[in-house]
């Protein structure tokens, strides 16, 4: 089985025969546990560095006294109180160099513009190495990256029971190259999409249930109705002619009669889903895509 990653910042790209291949990768870390968890203990009287005195009923308070418990009725400050009242005296007047280093306004858009120009030259040159590395086994391109500010505000309604304007929110999309030209309407054209649906929805299903059973949320959209198939019901839809599909790097063609979506390497060669998760993409559950 070939598979191919390429990955840049808050982007992960992978090419693979089919969609069961990536369901495969995703249920193999479906099992998957985060190994920073906290762990809770507590502090054992024995390994300190004082030894314990118990009181002298006989000597009253001219007994041996605990150093731990120097308080009246035997009482003794908190350590971690002690460590936080530390750290408060430290943090008490924070100096931080960069206010005297503040980008201007203009510095700050040309920073902006800068970044946003070697980001396109960068996927520019992405592309263009796929379309000549790619084996001709390789007809489904599996997409994971952080989904954009304002396009979690234009997708705000399709999860009107989630809160998606903070945290990882990750948008995974599957592009699965046909046989037939999807500008065009035939018995064969209409057979494959049928076929492409049917594998979809059971492959993105899969999916979600793999991310499910390791922490975390996840729904797809049924491109048979542009509504998440898990959640809640909505008035608000999202079909693969959408123009929203544009801020993740498609390009829809009007062709009068209809729409039609295009892929960057395929054309209009190419069917399109996408699924929804808070898995951040650094997250070993997408990073196993890159795995053979």
């Amino acid at each position: 089985m070939a598979s191919r990653l390429l990955s840049s910042q808050g982007r992960i790209v992978c090419y693979l025969p089919n969609l069961r291949a990536v369901v495969g990768h995703f249920r193999s870390f479906s099992a998957y546990q985060n190994d920073n968890t906290r762990s809770y203990y507590s502090e054992d009287s024995s390994n300190t560095d004082f030894p314990t005195v118990w009181p002298d009923k006989s000597l009253g308070p001219f007994g041996p006294q605990d150093r731990r418990f120097p308080l009246p009725g035997l009482i003794g400050t908190s350590s971690y109180m002690t460590e936080l009242t530390q750290k408060a005296r430290n943090a008490r007047h924070p100096v931080s160099p960069d206010l005297l280093f503040q980008q201007l306004p203009s510095e700050r858009q040309g920073s902006v513009l800068n970044h946003v120009f070697n980001t396109v030259e960068s996927m520019e040159q992405q592309y263009c190495s796929d379309k000549t590395a790619l084996s001709p086994s390789d007809i489904l391109e599996c997409t994971a990256e952080e989904c954009p500010q304002l396009l979690r505000k234009d997708l705000s309604n399709l999860f009107p029971d989630r809160n998606i304007m903070s945290g990882d929110f990750t948008v995974i999309t599957v592009s699965q190259k046909t046989l037939n030209d999807m500008t065009s309407w035939s018995e064969a054209v209409a057979l494959e999409r049928e076929e492409l649906l049917a594998s979809f929805v059971q492959g993105a299903g899969e999916i979600c249930e793999a991310l499910r059973a390791a922490g975390f949320w996840a729904d797809f959209i049924d491109p048979s109705s542009g509504k998440p198939y898990l959640g809640e019901c909505t008035s608000d839809t999202l079909f693969e002619t959408d123009e929203r599909y544009r801020k993740l790097g498609f390009e829809i063609e009007d062709l009068g009669c209809c729409k039609v979506i295009r892929h960057h390497l395929w054309g209009t060669h190419a069917y399109v889903g996408c699924l929804f998760t808070n898995a951040p993409v650094d997250h070993p559950v997408l990073l196993a895509m890159q795995k053979t």
